[in-house]
């Protein structure tokens, strides 16, 4: 993996039921991992834990090639996790996200990240979730969308503001309001139109966008320190449900 690459491995959680590889992505996770995994309540949640964990690590050994129970992990102060084991590969920086239907994960070298997916039949996405959620500038631009372009605009500020978020890695502590995105045009990608932190730059990060499958959006947002450009390639984990 180059050092101006970026690759995003995603996949349907339910489409694995193999007991036999399931067992086998259990003895990947770390204790704390298996312990997290037993504390859910349903079946279904445990099974996207499980799966979307295993596509974690499979997609960390397949870029550096450690086995996949080999990694440990701790996290920030705000949760946003990092690889400290082994030593050596602590400047792998990766991103995981899940979502009724789908599990993505963005991995790379040198480039900070954070990766975002969502379903497009969330219910609970609505003008009133995006008024107290969104930025006035986006609120506006939601307000002005025709009705069934409503629902899919407020899904891809939410996908950008959570990719954002997680890959600025101060979680909640920023404030939902206080940045706003320029949605994407036919020949501009999406971009923040504002950021109220103190010191921030405005045009460090960059975006991207995606539909993944019929039934999801994905957003990724990156900041690199290479003039190159930055290569970005989405693919189905076929090699997770085939491990």
């Amino acid at each position: 993996m180059h050092s101006h690459e970026i690759l995003i491995w995603f996949i349907e959680p339910e489409t694995i039921q193999d007991p036999a590889r399931l067992n086998r992505f259990l003895q990947w996770l770390s204790p704390e991992e298996r312990a997290q995994h037993q504390r859910f309540r349903f079946d279904k949640h445990r099974h996207t834990y499980l799966v979307s964990h295993a596509l974690m690590r499979g997609a960390l050994s397949l870029s550096t090639q450690v086995d996949p129970a080999q990694f440990a992990f701790n996290t920030n102060s705000y949760g946003k996790p990092f690889v400290v084991a082994p030593a050596q590969e602590q400047t792998v920086n990766f991103n995981l996200s899940h979502t009724e239907g789908l599990a993505a994960v963005a991995i790379s070298r040198h480039i900070e990240l954070g990766v975002d997916v969502e379903n497009k039949h969330r219910k609970d996405m609505t003008q009133s979730l995006a008024e107290h959620f969104f930025a006035p500038e986006e609120c506006q631009a939601v307000a002005q969308s025709s009705e069934h372009e409503r629902t899919i605009k407020m899904l891809e500020f939410w996908t950008l503001k959570e990719s954002y978020i997680k890959a600025v890695g101060q979680g909640l502590s920023i404030a939902l309001d206080s940045f706003a995105f320029r949605l994407a045009t036919a020949t501009q990608p999406a971009s923040l139109m504002r950021l109220d932190a103190q010191g921030s730059d405005l045009n460090a990060w960059s975006f991207w966008q995606s539909q993944p499958t019929e039934h999801h959006l994905m957003a990724l947002a990156f900041k690199s320190d290479t003039a190159k450009p930055v290569q970005i390639k989405a693919q189905r984990a076929q090699w997770l449900a085939e491990a």
